[in-house]
């Protein structure tokens, strides 16, 4: 089978339906989610930082703003990786100026990470014009719309994390307690 006789020029595997707005939202959202791949990429290389540290970085912001501590136990997990690989991380972040060791209060052995003031400045420079203008765009929607898209994101998630694991009836979304 040729490729043309599959796909189409959405690159969805969904040619023969009778309405494409479905799948021209959904290639909307694919243009969207590569712009926003860029976009974090712009960002990564103008910090100097792989992707790790850049979400390294992020963990470390996101818990700064609200007050937890995070040691460098909470950073491995978050990450995923080995502790001598957060070591690595912590390193480099430290050694770059986007991140400080400060010693535990409730462990003398201990650390606690903390991004720096300079690394909040600088993200904040990367990301602030493009956040503005995506909060702009957003609040533009009539709460009608926002209504219905919030559902629609979450039906898109939710088929997003279904590993497949359940037998389901493809319809029962649409049915309410009453009717099943």
């Amino acid at each position: 089978m040729a490729e043309g006789d599959t796909y189409d020029a959405t690159g969805y595997w969904y040619p023969d339906r009778p309405s494409r707005s479905g799948v021209e939202v959904l290639t909307l959202m694919r243009r969207y989610r590569a712009a926003e791949v860029a976009m974090r990429e712009r960002t990564r290389r103008s910090m100097k930082m792989n992707a790790t540290d850049m979400e390294a970085v992020r963990f470390l912001l996101r818990a700064g703003e609200r007050d937890e501590q995070v040691r460098p136990g909470d950073l491995a997990t978050h990450l995923g990786i080995t502790s001598a690989s957060t070591t690595a991380v912590v390193k480099r972040l430290v050694a770059s100026g986007h991140a400080e060791r400060r010693p535990d209060p409730t462990d003398g052995r201990g650390a606690l990470l903390v991004a720096t003031g300079h690394t909040d400045e600088e993200v904040r420079t990367e990301l602030t014009d493009v956040h503005a203008r995506m909060i702009a765009a957003a609040e533009r929607l009539s709460p009608q719309t926002v209504d219905e898209m919030a559902g629609f994101f979450t039906e898109l998630i939710a088929a997003m994390e279904d590993d497949g694991s359940e037998a389901r009836d493809p319809l029962s979304h649409m049915r309410t307690h009453s009717d099943q």
